[in-house]
């Protein structure tokens, strides 16, 4: 896909502990193909504050195509996350609590909606999508 093609695409980045963010992001893509303008950002032990800031920074730059980026964190009140709502603003908004149907569901709803429109939309799409198969599996038949 070519750079003017991806223009209308609000800009990704998935951030978390560890490799978490890398590996959601390659199941997402298993399923449903390249995911444009997402990048992952792994946070580890090791790495000072100022370094995570910095990747951070430069992913958000990276991804941004002019219509806001949207930081997927993998956990409320964790680094990754921290570190990313100091980013949040007009041009960025931050969803803490990631999951693999919110990132599917990402690539059919960043084009026609903007900033906000979207990740509310992914909030919403991925507690939805969290089951107590219990639950689920005991239901009576419709």
């Amino acid at each position: 896909m070519s750079r003017e093609t991806e223009t209308g695409l609000i800009g990704v980045v998935a951030a978390s502990h560890c490799m978490l963010a890398q590996e959601m992001l390659a199941a997402a893509e298993m399923i449903v193909g390249p995911l444009r303008n997402c990048k992952a950002v792994c946070f580890k032990p090791a790495q000072s504050v100022d370094e995570l800031i910095k990747l951070m920074g430069d992913a958000i730059k990276e991804v941004d195509q002019g219509q806001g980026v949207l930081i997927l964190t993998d956990l409320f009140g964790g680094t990754p996350a921290n570190i990313s709502l100091s980013f949040q603003g007009p041009k960025v908004e931050v969803i803490c609590g990631m999951n693999l149907p919110m990132l599917i569901k990402l690539a059919g709803c960043r084009n026609g909606h903007n900033l906000r429109e979207a990740a509310s939309l992914l909030k919403e799409y991925g507690q939805r999508h969290i089951s107590l198969a219990g639950e689920v599996l005991s239901r009576p038949a419709k």
